[in-house]
């Protein structure tokens, strides 16, 4: 596809050579290539004419961000779609921080531009979009990319993943998470159909998935988690499911794969700043949840001082490569990576040093929980501690699962505050949301990294 500048342009040629196809399905609501087209266009003329530059866009709702999104690449500038939930203050603090030219807004009152003044930074790749870092400590960074740095290896993702022209891949939450983004895009460049619902409704995904036909299926694992909660009968005709976390649990998969049947589930292992790394594909429940697979082709992994390093043509502008993220772990004998948890989730514990992600894999073996969470906190004696926040199924008592902690756990490794919550909460792109957990810790005095 040489004559692609952007993704727009892919939208066009992909309209003139199937108009009528459905593009996206938003529950009831159907959208063919050619009235998407149609869409984005109105959406680019009625936007102010002195826009330019890097844009933040805000919209409420998936069809405001893709349009907004394909809108600004038609006219040749660089969107950067915001997480929801973020206040007034977050919000001027990105633009500041980031110098970016404006905000816009998209809802329904419309469309409306606001202006920093800010100079446009050189770019010095030709850079057509941004994404945003998680965000999770300071004000969230703003990271360009090229179109070849995701386009130019859709080809190899969608292969391994079984995403073609006849795709209608089922996905959900916001576009600025960029797993979600990118999984967007690589279907409108097969020319493939896209499908997602408004709703956190579980049933009313699980209807989807049937009447809509879908073949695909990309969630976060704590959404495939709810998913499989709530699907009794087995779906037929999905042939890939692929979730990207390290946190599948031995009891989701089971479950995966008696609902899905005749679906192959792929487990990644990315980063925005890079894309994608390393894949599994999981076909035994009891494989070990720490193994994230071999390298994508084209991609090569190293490890020194316990830091992996990834040395890829397919990263974000400005950054040296071999990069790494500051993820620890080793390769093995077959050349699989064994994830060890982000340097920062490390903590030391009288001395003891304690991997945060070995803890939480550990927590989802107990039986009694579903869901697991671990965060890092502070202890007057001990310095750091850690913080455990359960999700238990309803006929599991609570004083029975923290008795098994210690059987599953050395006593070091014991969380010394443990929550048991009705939900894990999850923010717009389907992560658990570490904000809203710190304040549960707030009573106990504990300090959250």
């Amino acid at each position: 596809m040489k004559d692609i500048r952007n993704y727009y342009t892919l939208l066009e040629r992909q309209t003139r050579m199937h108009p009528e196809k459905l593009f996206l399905q938003i529950d009831e609501k159907y959208i063919n290539y050619q009235e998407m087209l149609q869409r984005v266009d109105e959406f680019a003329s009625t936007m102010p004419l002195n826009i330019s530059g890097n844009i933040l866009v805000l919209a409420e709702d998936f069809f405001g961000q893709a349009a907004a999104f394909l809108a600004l690449q038609k006219r040749n500038l660089r969107p950067i779609l915001l997480h929801h939930g973020l206040s007034a203050q977050e919000q001027s603090e990105i633009l500041r921080e980031n110098s970016l030219q404006g905000i816009l807004s998209v809802g329904k009152d419309g469309i409306s531009f606001r202006g920093t003044g800010l100079p446009l930074q050189e770019h010095i790749e030709a850079d057509i979009l941004g994404v945003l870092s998680s965000g999770s400590t300071g004000v969230p960074k703003v990271m360009y990319r090229t179109y070849g740095s995701w386009a130019d290896f859709f080809p190899v993702q969608n292969e391994i993943f079984m995403v073609d022209g006849e795709t209608r891949i089922f996905l959900h939450g916001s576009l600025s998470f960029t797993g979600n983004l990118n999984s967007f895009l690589s279907v409108l460049y097969e020319g493939g159909s896209i499908i997602t619902s408004r709703s956190m409704h579980h049933h009313q995904w699980e209807n989807l998935l049937r009447e809509a036909k879908v073949n695909v299926i990309y969630l976060v694992p704590a959404k495939l988690q709810i998913l499989v909660e709530t699907i009794r009968e087995p779906v037929n005709g999905v042939r890939s499911i692929f979730t990207g976390s390290q946190l599948l649990s031995e009891h989701v998969l089971e479950r995966l794969m008696h609902i899905f049947a005749q679906s192959k589930i792929f487990l990644y292992y990315g980063a925005s700043e890079l894309n994608y790394i390393t894949y599994a594909l999981c076909d035994d429940p009891k494989r070990n949840p720490a193994n994230l697979g071999k390298p994508f082709p084209g991609i090569r992994l190293s490890v020194k001082d316990g830091l992996v390093y990834v040395d890829t043509p397919y990263h974000v502008s400005g950054i040296e490569i071999p990069f790494t993220v500051k993820d620890t772990g080793c390769l093995n004998e077959k050349g699989e990576l064994i994830f060890r948890g982000r340097r920062e989730a490390w903590i030391n514990k009288g001395g003891v040093k304690i991997s945060i992600t070995r803890i939480e894999n550990a927590l989802l073996k107990v039986p009694g929980i579903r869901e697991a969470a671990v965060l890092r906190c502070k202890d007057d004696r001990r310095g750091d501690d850690l913080a455990a926040f359960l999700v238990k199924y309803p006929d599991a008592g609570e004083r029975e699962i923290r008795q098994s902690l210690r059987r599953h756990l050395k006593a070091v490794e014991v969380p010394s505050h443990v929550f048991f919550l009705k939900e894990l909460p999850l923010n717009d792109r389907g992560k658990i949301d570490q904000k809203a957990l710190e304040e549960w810790m707030r009573p106990t005095k504990a300090v959250a990294s």
